[in-house]
């Protein structure tokens, strides 16, 4: 072959732009390469890709372009390298488009040539004709899982000169090179005329190296038998070069290179390498590298090459066809391998020296010695098409295998070795079921063909095991496991790598049954085997490294993690020459921890590296490229980008539908992702549910046995109810759960902890604190076993134990556990995490609640450095949500401006960033339009409702549960301006919006409802407002009723309404019910001694008078109970029972009440004070009505006293008491003492005009008594 990169030709470079802009792209698109082809017509550019076939394309185009590609992407899809140029840098709802290999888009036109220029160079990487070998410790290493193009060259030269030399591969050689040689070329070829052939005609050479280059098995396979024959000449030939008796040979040949290749061989300086091909140099040719970035300061090389034939043996063949000619030839065989000696400068001419060697010949005889360690005599030729399996290259192989499948007889013995191959291929390609079809052809050929091979069954045992699990059949899985390891044992010795090989495979199945413990015990034991059967250096090896990670991280061992990355990436890199789906896995890992550890933008890179690599390497739709976006959408859920989360984890299951069983345990997890986006992002708990229920039912079908799965499912559905204030609801899912998992694992299992956490919260919601603290605690005490003491995990149940010692008011044992929880924080994240950021602000918020205000105010800021510091302006969001948690804060505390000031901080970043998640927006819009509500600025406070309702509906506008929350709060603006009409427009709107999207959520409904019957109630429609609270009070009964403070004030609006529309009677129901509500779960004693008067009064209205006494009592033991100094309350309750004994004539015991009264007031008041006054008036009373005129005489003399100590002497009830004990006097005819006080009565009486009938009573009382005791003197 002439030393060159592959022809340009087989890279299509495609421009697709609008007429006004492409002529300035042009310019620089053509200085990468000049035979951009340009279209500004998308039917013109597609007719042009149609003609393109076994050709790379790579296309740039701009996003307006986009809608018309994705209608015809079964073309667009051929397209390898797609670039998106675009002045907005906004457009990314595209890029991780399933069908389209977008590799990225560009604001700048500088980024995207050099984002080509890069992608172009790595291109040319794997068409240069150079094939390197790191022999570092080769001959102590085990090779067989390395896969190189050295390996391939090497072991594909063994393969054609072994092949069977039949008539079948002679035909397909001729019908190959018929095109390139003479008509009669049929008839009269022999095989000593190969080499001939190639020398003479530079169009065969040229279709042969390409073919050896791109490794195009489909030419290679059929060109085998002239392969072999042109091998077989050079052979002869160089033998008689060694009969000659030359021993040193050197050879030389100008070149030029692009200085990316130049450079490339300078860092590969005292490597080994063979050539991609046949090696031809010819002094005639002046050998030029042609590259896709077309170099116009190419390098001018000497290429040197010695040859000692001693050293190189009979197996380096190398043929000097001078002797045969004039011109200066030499032509070196495919399997020939040099060592790059040097690289240096002479006289402004490079010379590459290269120093032929008999390396190669050891390395191949090593890997073929080390993967017979494996599978013991298995064929060259498996051998072969295995090899490039393990190169990713599985369409080739599949070719191969099927092309051997169909000449080799029925009953050769690598058939079951080719159909398992087969189905090898399928395997990673993602085709399951044609994988099982040939894995099962592979087990009976082996098992039912004489003779039987139990022995080799085993790896295929292994493979549908494998199968098994990827189609989520993990119990099946594990018992094809559990059989090849049987044979293993039986057959192997304990510590072979095969046995390692099962163990890895049985704890992965322990891992999917959430067994992490048993699955990390099971690796280490696989680790140790491989180790010492690799003398600690294979792909194996880091296979099972990467395991562990993967399980540590499950664990939550985050530390331990990157170690074992580490180590398994250094293994890959020194065995794959480029990327490989062993990499693509430990990439993977690494982006989860380093999304597990926050570092999104970290994470989101490598994810994106990992996305190309994998659909270079995969097929469309492949589950690994689902697993990838899933990746990313976890990402964008933590950036806040909720809509593009959403629409990628779409994406990934349906990509995940069409590889896996509809009901395949890998779905559910990921359904169970949607549902949390859905629940906590998106707040739409009805999609949330229906997306838990779903993965349930799926769970309880098919993975009946995987109890931690359907605990983790209910625990999502119980987190749904307590969304929706159904807390006894929720706390029957968790304890379903929490049952299902103590019966699995234990009832101190590290995996029970989130339920335990999860039942502790619905207590503290419940004010059930002593209880949620035992649940907290039993989780603390759980991590404390399982972990070191500072543990991050360990932090977690310090902060839910604060949490609830908070709401007890013990503020400083709070504190300190919070404080605890921190110094872990900060020792296990030394460069900020979010959990530290809740931590600082859960101490502000003790702070806050303690009135604490400058304490809490300096954590919340503390809270807001570490976010600052901690995140870029890619992921801002926090920075915003701490803005507005300080926000909340200044605003409970009614610093309403400083609460502004904060939340305008907040909105300021969010518009910045142009976050894609604009329900941020119109929260933060919303909290600015609350502060000036509680600050009276209604119509301002009303403008920024408006605007959140605007941004909600533009941007976000399937988040229902927000606008509906908007509509609401505008509703109530309106209301405080007396806006009742357009006030019930919006309640109504919000109303509907709930009822319709969010119908689960019955607290919201209800409050709408709610709020309609307050606005009915101000517009004095009172017969309208009824009716809406009373719908309400039918959703808090029927569906919310743990929400019994919302209930109350139904019931409380409903009582008020009857009271002002004059139905004061039919009151008393609604009053029991609040007492019942009260007294079954007593937050306040005054509450219900409130509760209590009320329904005393309403059954005193009603004439239920021994009812009304009967709550009256009540109500003074309560008092007497929990506050006995509340003499007041208490004096009047007795004050009211004795007015209701004295209306039913029971005056004795209206004494005792009166009694009981007068005693309180007197320890209480000062005798001058009103309510003693009018109790002596009303003692005094029923003594009379008692014909007790004694009695009542000595209370209106001990009230004149008072009234005459603390009145003018003229005062009118001065006269009351005096014409009062006249009374009692004239009933006790003492009637000249009655006259006396009748008398003095009047004579005030006279002062006071407007007490007009008093003064004629007097007037009749003295006249009367006049005229009795004139008549007693007379007689």
């Amino acid at each position: 072959m002439e030393l060159s990169s592959i022809d340009e030709e087989q890279m299509n470079f495609i421009c697709l732009y609008s007429d006004n802009e492409i002529e300035d792209l042009k310019t620089h698109l053509y200085e990468i390469n000049n035979s951009f082809n340009f279209h500004t017509n998308i039917q013109s550019c597609i007719k042009f890709i149609e003609l393109i076939k076994n050709e790379k394309i790579l296309l740039v185009t701009s996003d307006l372009y986009i809608p018309q590609i994705l209608l015809h992407v079964d073309i667009f899809h051929e397209v390898n390298f797609l670039y998106i140029y675009d002045s907005n840098k906004d457009q990314y709802k595209y890029i991780f488009h399933e069908n389209l290999n977008i590799v990225g888009i560009y604001a700048e036109i500088s980024l995207l040539i050099l984002s080509i220029q890069e992608q172009i160079i790595s291109i040319n990487k794997q068409f240069y004709q150079w094939a390197f070998f790191n022999e570092e410790n080769y001959l102590k290493r085990d090779l067989s899982k390395q896969a190189n193009d050295f390996l391939w060259i090497h072991l594909f030269h063994r393969v054609i000169t072994q092949s069977p030399r039949d008539k079948q591969a002679k035909q397909q050689s001729i019908d190959c090179v018929r095109l390139y040689l003479k008509e009669n070329f049929e008839e009269e070829y022999q095989s000593n005329d190969a080499l001939y052939c190639y020398r003479k005609n530079s169009s065969l050479q040229k279709m042969i190296n390409k073919a050896l280059q791109t490794k195009d098995i489909d030419q290679l396979y059929h060109l085998r038998y002239f392969l072999s024959d042109l091998s077989e000449c050079l052979s002869r030939e160089h033998r008689k070069i060694v009969e000659s008796g030359e021993e040193n040979f050197v050879f030389s040949q100008e070149m030029k290179l692009s200085k990316n290749e130049f450079n490339y061989l300078k860092e590969k300086q005292g490597k080994l390498l063979s050539i991609k091909g046949f090696l031809f140099l010819n002094s005639s040719s002046r050998n030029v590298t042609t590259e896709f970035i077309q170099n116009k300061d190419l390098i001018d090389v000497i290429l040197q090459i010695e040859c000692n034939i001693k050293e190189m043996g009979n197996n380096h063949i190398f043929t000097d066809l001078t002797r045969l000619d004039e011109k200066e030839e030499v032509l070196f065989d495919l399997n020939t391998t040099f060592r790059l000696e040097s690289i240096h400068q002479d006289k402004q001419t490079w010379l590459i020296k290269m120093i032929a060697t008999n390396d190669g010949e050891f390395i191949i005889e090593k890997y073929i010695e080390d993967t017979h360690r494996q599978i013991e005599n298995v064929s060259i030729p498996i051998i072969f098409g295995k090899l490039m399996c393990d190169m990713n290259e599985w369409n080739q192989s599949q070719k191969y295998f099927e092309y051997l499948l169909n000449d080799l007889s029925s009953n050769h013995e690598d058939l079951a070795w080719i159909e398992h191959s087969i189905g090898q291929v399928h395997h990673w390609k993602g085709e399951w079921n044609e994988a099982r079809i040939f894995y099962d052809r592979a087990y009976d050929r082996m098992m039912k063909t004489g003779p039987i091979r139990t022995k080799d069954s085993a790896l295929v045992l292994t493979n549908i095991g494998e199968i098994l699990h990827l189609q989520g059949n993990y119990e099946e899985s594990y018992e094809f496991h559990q059989k090849a390891l049987a044979i293993i044992k039986q057959y192997y010795s304990p510590n072979h790598a095969y046995i390692a090989n099962s163990l890895e495979n049985i704890a992965r199945i322990h891992r999917r049954r959430a067994k992490n413990d048993e699955a990390l015990i099971v690796l280490r034991e696989a680790l140790k085997i491989r180790e010492e059967y690799y003398n600690g250096y294979h792909v194996d090896i880091a296979m099972n490294l990467n395991q562990i990670g993967m399980t540590l991280l499950y664990q939550d061992n985050h530390n331990e993690v990157l170690d074992y990355l580490n180590r398994a990436m250094f293994i890959y890199e020194k065995s794959y020459q480029s990327d490989h789906i062993y990499i693509i896995e430990n990439l993977q890992t690494l982006a989860y921890l380093l999304y597990e550890q926050e570092k999104f933008d970290e994470s989101f890179n490598i994810y994106q590296r990992t996305l190309r690599m994998a659909r270079n390497i995969y097929p469309s739709g492949h589950f690994i490229i689902a697993e990838i976006l899933l990746g990313i959408a976890n990402i964008r859920n933590e950036q806040g980008m909720y809509d593009e989360s959403l629409e990628l984890y779409h994406q990934a299951v349906t990509m995940l539908m069409n590889s896996y069983s509809p009901a395949h345990l890998n779905i559910v997890c990921f359904l169970i992702d949607i549902g949390d986006i859905q629940l906590n992002e998106k707040m739409n708990y009805e999609k949330a549910l229906e997306v838990y229920q779903q993965a349930l039912t799926m769970l309880e079908t098919y993975y009946p046995s995987y109890s931690s799965h359907i605990a983790n499912c209910l625990n999502h559905i119980g987190n749904v109810k307590e969304a929706h204030d159904q807390y006894n609801e929720a706390l029957d899912y968790y304890n379903r759960a929490l049952k299902l998992q103590e019966d699995y694992f234990s009832s101190d299992h590290i995996e029970l902890i989130s339920t335990i956490n999860n039942i502790a919260q619905i207590f503290s919601i419940q004010d059930n604190y002593d209880d949620s603290l035992v649940f907290y605690k039993r989780a603390l005490k759980i991590r404390q076993n399982k972990y070191p003491s500072d543990h991050i995990s360990i932090s977690y149940s310090f902060i839910n134990i604060a949490e609830v010692l908070k709401e007890k008011n013990n503020f400083h044992e709070a504190i300190q556990f919070r404080q605890k929880a921190l110094e872990i924080q900060k020792k296990y994240f030394p460069s900020g995490h979010s959990s530290m950021i809740d931590t600082l602000e859960s101490i502000g918020d003790i702070y806050k609640d303690q009135n604490k205000t400058s304490e809490a105010l300096d954590y919340y800021k503390q809270a807001l450095e570490i976010g600052t510091n901690l995140y870029s302006l890619n992921n801002n969001k926090h920075i915003a949500i701490n803005f507005r948690s300080i926000g909340n804060t200044l605003y409970a505390l009614n610093k309403y401006d400083d609460a502004f000031e904060a939340f305008e901080k907040a909105l300021l970043i969010e518009k910045e960033q142009n976050m894609s998640d604009s329900i941020n927006i119109g929260i933060t819009l919303n909290s600015i339009g609350n502060v000036l509500y509680s600050q009276n600025k209604l119509v301002q406070a009303l403008e920024f409702y408006q605007q959140s309702l605007t941004f909600s509906e533009q941007f976000d506008s399937l988040n229902y549960k927000y606008i509906s929350i908007t509509l609401w709060n505008i509703g109530n603006a309106l209301l405080a301006q007396e806006k009742y009409t357009e006030a019930f427009s919006y309640q109504q709107k919000s109303l509907n919006m709930r009822e319709t999207y969010d119908p689960l959520n019955y607290t919201q409904i209800a409050s709408n409802f709610n709020s309609m019957g307050t606005i009915k109630y101000n517009d004095g429609k009172y017969d309208e407002a009824l009716i809406h609270y009373q719908k309400a009070l039918t959703i808090y009964e029927n569906y919310c009723s743990s929400r019994l403070q919302d209930m109350i004030v139904c019931l409380s609006n409903i009582i008020m309404t009857l009271d002002n529309s004059g139905k004061s009677e039919e009151t008393l129901n609604y009053r029991q019910r609040i007492l019942a509500i009260q007294e079954k779960h007593p937050k306040s004693y005054k509450d219900i001694v409130s509760s209590l008067i009320n329904i005393a009064h309403t059954k005193s209205s009603q004439a239920k008078l021994d009812d009304a006494i009967d709550y009256y009592s009540r109500a003074i033991l309560l008092l007497k109970e929990f506050d006995p100094t509340d003499h007041v309350q208490i004096a009047i309750l007795f004050f009211w029972i004795a007015t209701i004994w004295n209306d039913q004539g029971s005056f004795d015991r209206t004494i005792e009440c009166l009694e009981q009264c007068l005693k309180i007031r007197e320890a209480s008041l000062s005798l001058g004070e009103e309510d003693i006054t009018l109790i002596l008036s009303c003692l005094s009373e029923t003594q009379q009505a008692r014909n007790q005129y004694q009695l009542s005489l000595t209370y209106e003399m001990k009230l004149f006293l008072i009234r005459e100590k603390n009145l003018s002497p003229n005062h009118q009830n001065i006269a009351q008491s005096l014409s009062n004990i006249g009374k009692c006097y004239e009933h006790l005819n003492q009637l000249k003492i009655a006259l006396e006080y009748y008398k003095r009565a009047l004579s005030i009486y006279v002062q006071h005009p407007l007490n007009s009938t008093e003064q004629e009573t007097m007037e009749d009382n003295i006249h009367r008594l006049s005229t009795v005791l004139n008549n007693l003197e007379i007689q």
